[in-house]
């Protein structure tokens, strides 16, 4: 039998938030260490300016419209699924700030406006300003760098291998309806790790060694090598500081990239045919694994908290916007763990 009272009392509302606030919930932290208005100026730049003389109905707030996005990537829900969570979740509805009285976006807003965000390329400023609010707080350590990339597998695509040849020459196939090209992902390529095939694209992070935040990341199909994204990683800002990765990035390239940047190569070596590591490089490798294997809680994290990377997209550009969004929601969740660590930031 349920536990109740006769009649509804008057803090009832309070006490059950007060619970979820015990409870840690992460809308609830969310919330209030966030500050969601600085993003407004970001998302409303990509839009133009509105003349309510012309009169018509009037936007739903945009802000709103990019909480539900970071609720949609939280809780991996799809636009539809999300519209009937946010109308039936109390919690969801305190995150948005939305009263009864409130209409709720559909599905069909909530994709034309990430589609709008796409195609403006907000996303990656969304990203650099969110980060830059990050190291003005001194979240953000800049005792050294690691960079690495994780596959983010996307859903097969079963075309004949004449279809396959003809993508791989920049060529779409005649016989392909307009109706089917708009349902095909001719950006996503092959590649193997482990054994296993997969098929997709990669995040390629450098990730702050210190704080694991992330820096900066860069979007790329499956099959492009992670050593060749190292010049698209770096930036002045990472002058004097110690660059960590894994063998992969053991080549000329990178090291020539390090020079320029005027960084510390701490990258692990790897053997060449006929030249197999010494013990003083086998002992070097083992420490600077140290370091580096920090990058792998990020994608662990990644796993756990956001249900991995993966992507039901078409197509490079979209995405590049989801996993955009991926990597700005773990740098929030990843300040709500430090931020206590931090008692004079109250928020960020």
């Amino acid at each position: 039998m349920n536990k109740k009272r006769p009649l509804p009392g008057l803090f009832d509302a309070q006490q059950r938030g007060a619970k979820l606030t015990k409870l840690n919930d992460v809308l609830v932290r969310l919330k209030t260490r966030i500050d969601w208005e600085g993003f407004g100026p970001v998302v409303e730049a990509c839009f133009p300016a509105r003349d309510p003389s012309k009169g018509g109905q009037p936007p739903y707030d945009r802000l709103l419209l990019f909480k539900m996005l970071v609720l949609c990537r939280l809780y991996h829900l799809s636009a539809e699924a999300l519209e009937f969570q946010v109308n039936d979740r109390k919690s969801f509805q305190d995150f948005l700030d939305l009263e009864p009285q409130h209409e709720v976006p559909d599905a069909t807003t909530v994709r034309l406006f990430a589609k709008r965000l796409m195609e403006n390329g907000t996303m990656p400023k969304l990203f650099a300003h969110f980060r830059g609010r990050l190291q003005e707080a001194g979240l953000v350590i800049n005792e050294g760098k690691i960079i690495d990339a994780s596959i983010v597998d996307a859903p097969v695509q079963r075309n004949s291998r004449e279809a396959n040849q003809q993508i791989k020459n920049n060529d779409m196939p005649e016989d392909w309806s307009e109706h089917k090209r708009r349902q095909k992902d001719v950006d996503a390529t092959w590649t193997q790790k482990h054994g296993k095939n997969h098929f997709g694209y990669k995040n390629h992070l450098k990730v702050d060694a210190g704080s694991k935040l992330i820096d900066h990341y860069v979007v790329t199909t499956a099959s492009t090598h992670d050593g060749t994204m190292v010049w698209d990683l770096l930036t002045e800002e990472d002058k004097g500081q110690e660059l960590h990765g894994d063998k992969a990035y053991d080549s000329a390239h990178t090291k020539q990239g390090v020079r320029l940047a005027r960084m510390k190569c701490r990258v692990l070596k790897s053997a060449r045919r006929g030249k197999p590591l010494t013990a003083r490089q086998k002992r070097t490798n083992t420490e600077r694994s140290r370091v580096r294997a920090r990058i792998e809680h990020v994608f662990g994290a990644m796993d756990k908290q956001l249900g991995g990377l993966r992507v039901r997209c078409v197509g490079l550009n979209m995405a590049s916007f989801h996993v955009g969004l991926t990597n700005l929601c773990y740098n929030m969740l990843r300040t709500l763990t430090l931020l206590p660590q931090h008692p004079s930031v109250g928020s960020v």
